[in-house]
């Protein structure tokens, strides 16, 4: 007897449950929302008018949908805060004297000073972005390399930066109260001066024109 041979199948895979399981779990959450609403307008049924159970029927669906969408959706990031910025008062640093002065390192050359911006996250810094305008020092190409790549510790270098940037806001100081100093100058330093809280009680006595200039040379 001549037998016929077995036709081979492709195993079936299971069909995938995680979609089904999601849309069950919704569907869970938001028939205990909608339980728990119409338990509350049957409670308050009994204590006032048809007026308010018919608003609350009326807000039962949105409710339950609000309460199931709070439920199955992830946390959203917060966006971050808008970071400071100005290019003038950055173009300020070339030719200034180092204000990191760091023992040992500072080569108090004034062809190589920049604006150095702080490395700590209170003052903006994360990742890839730079720490606000107005956090940020005057200093030579050895003293910026030390604070930036240096093996330094931390808190070493922390104390460096916050010495350097009390210099910084005297600096801003002499240069926004100056009169003879450019319009554009007064204006970034008071620009910088404001965003610290910094400016000394005398304020008052500058000039309408150096007031009028704040928002002159800042860059979104």
């Amino acid at each position: 007897m001549r037998r016929t041979p077995m036709k081979r199948t492709a195993w079936m895979r299971a069909a995938s449950t995680t979609s089904k399981t999601e849309r069950n779990r919704e569907q869970r959450l938001t028939d205990r929302a909608r339980r728990a609403m119409q338990s509350a307008v049957a409670c308050t049924a009994q204590k006032s008018g048809e007026k308010q159970v018919a608003a609350l029927v009326g807000i039962a669906p949105v409710a339950a949908n609000s309460v199931a969408h709070a439920s199955t959706t992830a946390a959203r990031p917060q966006p971050k805060p808008r970071a400071h910025r100005n290019s003038h008062l950055r173009d300020m640093a070339r030719g200034m004297p180092c204000l990191l002065q760091v023992p040992g390192i500072c080569c108090h050359d004034r062809a190589t000073v920049v604006c150095c911006h702080s490395n700590l996250s209170i003052h903006g810094k994360a990742g890839a972005r730079k720490a606000d305008d107005q956090y940020s020092v005057w200093g030579c190409a050895a003293c910026h390399r030390w604070l930036d790549q240096g093996p330094a510790p931390r808190e070493e270098k922390v104390a460096a930066f916050m010495q350097a940037h009390l210099r910084q806001v005297l600096e801003w100081r002499a240069i926004a109260f100056d009169s003879s100093s450019a319009p554009r100058d007064r204006a970034a330093a008071l620009w910088a001066l404001d965003l610290l809280n910094a400016q000394p009680n005398h304020a008052s006595a500058l000039d309408t024109k150096a007031r009028a200039a704040t928002n002159s040379g800042v860059t979104p």
